[in-house]
């Protein structure tokens, strides 16, 4: 009896490393201005395969913002957990932050801002599934400056003058306009500089 060979084509790219690729093309362009046959030629990806692997053009750009803020959220917190002092792991946070918002190099993409806070609000008003995605990355943010800022309290290590729900959710505004300075083509140093210095306001 002849084994039976398995249905379809096997997959033939990483499924990550083509989201990375995506999430390039969104972040670049936007997601209206984006197209699926512009997706296809840049990956190298037929368009059969994409909808097989990620759905549709909106499901798409879900997994990128998605996979954008898992990312992000590892990142901020292996940043606080190296850092004794909030005041300095905060500022590891945000230095990264601008390493993405706005690369000193020029081969990097020049300045990008936040993938999330740049590209998903044109969009939210429009389709609530979007908006949804952006409001869980945004109180994701701030969920988790606000736990950063009550384990300092308990330890006694600050004691800000609003409570940690009000300065963890200052603290991702912070974030966020500081992303959006970058894609208008302000300075890293001029970013870094309005960082350090609005840390140290919020949590006086």
């Amino acid at each position: 009896m002849t084994p039976s060979r398995p249905r379809g084509r096997p997959r033939l790219f990483d499924k990550d490393e083509a989201l990375t690729t995506i999430q390039r093309i969104f972040w670049k362009n936007g997601y209206s201005a984006t197209s699926l046959d512009q997706i296809s030629a840049e990956t190298k990806i037929n368009r059969p395969s994409l909808y097989a692997t990620f759905g549709s053009k909106k499901d798409i750009y879900i997994k990128c913002l998605e996979h954008f803020a898992e990312m992000m959220g590892k990142r901020t917190e292996a940043a606080i957990l190296s850092e004794t002092e909030i005041s300095r792991g905060l500022e590891k946070v945000f230095m990264q932050a601008m390493e993405i918002y706005r690369p000193k190099a020029k081969s990097d993409g020049g300045p990008m801002g936040c993938f999330v806070t740049c590209t998903a609000p044109s969009e939210a008003g429009a389709d609530e599934e979007i908006k949804e995605v952006l409001k869980m990355v945004l109180d994701r943010i701030d969920q988790t400056m606000r736990e950063t800022v009550e384990a300092a309290i308990k330890d006694r290590k600050i004691q800000p003058k609003q409570t940690a729900e009000i300065t963890g959710h200052l603290l991702g505004c912070l974030l966020n306009g500081l992303s959006l300075r970058a894609r208008s083509g302000t300075s890293r140093d001029e970013l870094e500089r309005t960082a350090k210095a609005g840390i140290e306001q919020i949590l006086a």
